[in-house]
């Protein structure tokens, strides 16, 4: 009788010792995919944190630049009304106050492109300063000949014309996330 009870306890022995090395390797297996996951995870985290860095840094860069864009758009705008107002076809000679109205504009619209320089795409801060350079020149309206005055304004919308294209060129290549 001593041996069915030995041959039980070791059956049970040995059924246990089998389902419990089932169940640590099962345990070992599980941890291991859970540590593989959390390195996973990890990896995963890590590349997402640096992603976010790099998107808030392009994110200001971009912000920085458009902001320079406009505040030079606009004082390009103005210098070009002053311009057109200064280079009148039809009216005669324009009024000191007229050629000093052009001349703070213009003053205003250099201030603002130096200004914007460290921030702007170089494509797009050299049309703003070929036009700049384009309406210069007419500063003083009365030694332009009067057939002239038509060609310098054409020649100063086309100037900004460009500089509007360079602006729409440079941000429609940048992506924003």
């Amino acid at each position: 009788m001593n041996d069915w009870k030995l041959l039980v306890i070791l059956a049970a022995i040995g059924l246990s010792w089998f389902f419990l090395r089932k169940y640590i390797g099962a345990k070992a297996e599980n941890l291991a995919q859970k540590e593989d996951l959390r390195a996973l995870t990890d990896i995963v985290e890590g590349v997402r944190a640096q992603f976010e860095r790099a998107n808030l840094v392009h994110r200001v860069q971009f912000e920085a630049e458009f902001r320079a864009c406009q505040d030079v758009w606009r004082e390009a705008n103005n210098t070009h009304r002053e311009f057109i107002r200064l280079n009148r076809i039809a009216f005669g000679k324009p009024t000191p106050f007229q050629r000093g109205e052009f001349i703070n504009a213009q003053q205003a619209f250099a201030d603002a492109l130096e200004a914007g320089k460290p921030f702007m795409n170089q494509t797009v801060w050299k049309a703003f300063f070929e036009f700049e350079n384009s309406i210069i020149v007419w500063k003083d309206v009365e030694m332009i000949p009067k057939e002239s005055i038509k060609e310098s304004r054409e020649e100063a919308r086309l100037g900004l014309e460009r500089c509007a294209e360079e602006i729409r060129k440079r941000f429609s290549e940048l992506l924003v996330v």
